[in-house]
């Protein structure tokens, strides 16, 4: 492993870390290393590999969701907090990163969160179709399933086609840095 590659894992694996601090089911540094490290990234990021396409990155998100869910015992029904940890970890690893397989980032998934849902809303407020889907649940612990998850992605989609960017890239509508102006 590269010194490079190295300083990106470790810096992908914090991201989850600093991600889970507010409202996630485990939030100890011993407990989100140990989930993260349970999970098997090579399918995705060993550029070896050659390109991935869309339908392998997929099966291979709802296999690696699936297997997370089953053993972090807090994580039980908690699609979405289990959706961050991986889609933190990728989004910083590979996009940020510029890691893992060719095409691996056109289809990333973007960490979804209330910064997230509200720049969405604000983004698209008369687009019901989008809307519909994005905001079916008001929060990460109410994504429940692999369906209510999917249907997210579905209006998410959406959005990154009207934005006429990749589905990660749909994180330019993030609102968690927002402050409001000094007085």
């Amino acid at each position: 492993m590269s010194v490079r590659e190295l300083v990106t894992r470790t810096y992908a694996e914090w991201t989850v870390l600093s991600a889970l601090r507010v409202g996630s089911p485990i939030r100890s540094k011993k407990q989100v290393y140990r989930s993260i490290r349970r999970i098997d990234f090579t399918p995705v990021v060993d550029a070896s590999r050659g390109p991935i396409r869309r339908d392998e990155f997929e099966e291979w998100h709802a296999d690696t969701l699936k297997k997370l869910l089953e053993c972090e015992p807090k994580l039980f029904g908690q699609v979405g907090w289990a959706a961050k940890m991986v889609n933190v970890y990728l989004k910083t690893y590979a996009y940020v990163g510029d890691q893992g397989r060719p095409n691996l980032r056109e289809y990333l998934h973007p960490p979804i969160d209330s910064g997230l849902w509200k720049g969405i809303k604000r983004r698209f407020p008369s687009r019901d179709d989008i809307l519909s889907n994005t905001h079916c649940v008001n929060s990460i612990g109410a994504i429940t399933s692999p369906d209510i998850y999917s249907k997210i992605l579905d209006g998410m989609r959406m959005a990154s086609e009207e934005l006429n960017c990749s589905l990660v890239e749909v994180e330019q509508l993030w609102e968690g840095t927002k402050v409001a102006p000094a007085a």
